[in-house]
């Protein structure tokens, strides 16, 4: 007993168990993937899961004939059609009672990248990462995407997801074509000069003036860049951000304002990214890292108060650290989500 007493009492050993119980608290943090289409109940519902609804049933199509039967079926039967990618749109508009939802999973091809003319095209639902992973090898990168790859085109462009760049303007703004099935079953090609301006409807219509079964989406060069980041009062944003405009240098940007107690909507940083004239090839996709970690310190923060300001604390001295760092633009837009 004594030899254990004092086995007990060695640095080394307290350390241990703290490392054990600090391993065990994060290898049982809750990392939830859900899983979506028709429940038993004959209940569907967004990521959320907040607002489910009865539904009549969920279809696949296997081809374009399928699409079509399934649009033309549903007039005929006086039904209405819900249009479901991977179900990150929320708020429970989505949906309808006794409606039937099509699932665009399927619809998960890249069909084509022109090099020379800088474009892809891609079925409605893949996501973008799938474009990531096709466009990668050849040197190219998304133009505009949101701020995580996790979302299907179909379902990005049709809630006008604004994307996250400063140079390419919307996301909405690199499509140049699109095949979509109108609410009577036809199959139909628009482009930008499409004199009835079908873009116009698709672009945030949920679905309601068509399916869209694949996209033909500007890219650009999958450029190096190097991290510059900064911290900023609030009331320096504004001036900041017109001169960062104008410095052509700077290829993207991205800003957080904290909403930690000691520094609320008064403290932000800043993250640039500034070109280097180099074209990356070679890089791999960054993969999600350390998702346990980032949940606990995302749920500490959440509790607000003293907590808050110790994840605003932590997240500037993660900024500071990559200050210098090398990314590329295809990295660089594909931020962690699975934690969330």
């Amino acid at each position: 007993m004594q030899k254990i007493a004092l086995v007990v009492k060695k640095p080394w050993f307290l350390g241990s168990l703290v490392v054990i119980f600090v391993s065990v608290i994060l290898w049982n943090i809750p990392i939830e993937k859900r899983k979506y289409g028709l429940s038993q109940s004959g209940l569907v519902t967004d990521y959320t899961g907040l607002l489910p609804e009865r539904i009549e049933r969920v279809v696949k199509a296997e081809n374009r004939s399928d699409l079509q039967r399934i649009v033309k079926q549903a007039n005929v039967n006086g039904q209405q059609i819900a249009i479901a990618g991977l179900q990150h749109s929320q708020g429970g508009h989505t949906y309808y009672k006794n409606g039937i939802v099509l699932d665009m999973r399927t619809f998960n091809r890249v069909l084509e990248i022109d090099e020379q003319q800088k474009t892809v095209r891609v079925e409605a639902g893949a996501t973008w990462e799938d474009v990531q992973e096709a466009i990668q090898p050849v040197g190219l990168a998304l133009k505009v995407t949101q701020s995580q790859s996790i979302f299907t085109i179909g379902g990005s462009l049709s809630v006008n997801a604004h994307g996250r760049d400063i140079r390419f303007g919307s996301m909405a703004e690199t499509v140049k074509a699109m095949t979509i099935i109108t609410p009577e079953g036809d199959i139909k090609t628009v482009t930008r000069d499409d004199p009835d301006e079908w873009m116009k409807y698709i672009f945030g219509g949920y679905g309601l003036f068509g399916v869209i079964v694949d996209v033909t989406v500007e890219v650009t060069e999958n450029n190096l860049y190097t991290i510059q980041t900064e911290k900023l009062q609030i009331g320096a944003y504004a001036s900041y951000f017109d001169r960062l405009l104008n410095d052509q240098n700077t290829a993207m940007h991205y800003a957080r304002v904290s909403v930690a107690p000691n520094s609320f909507l008064d403290e932000m940083y800043v993250i640039n990214y500034q070109q280097t004239e180099k074209r990356d090839y070679t890089t791999a996709l960054k993969k999600e890292q350390s998702v346990r970690l980032t949940k606990l310190a995302l749920d500490f923060g959440r509790h607000g108060g003293a907590l808050e300001n110790l994840f605003w604390g932590t997240q500037k001295r993660y900024i500071a650290s990559i200050d210098g760092k090398e990314i590329t633009r295809n990295n660089a837009m594909r931020s962690e989500s699975t934690f969330m």
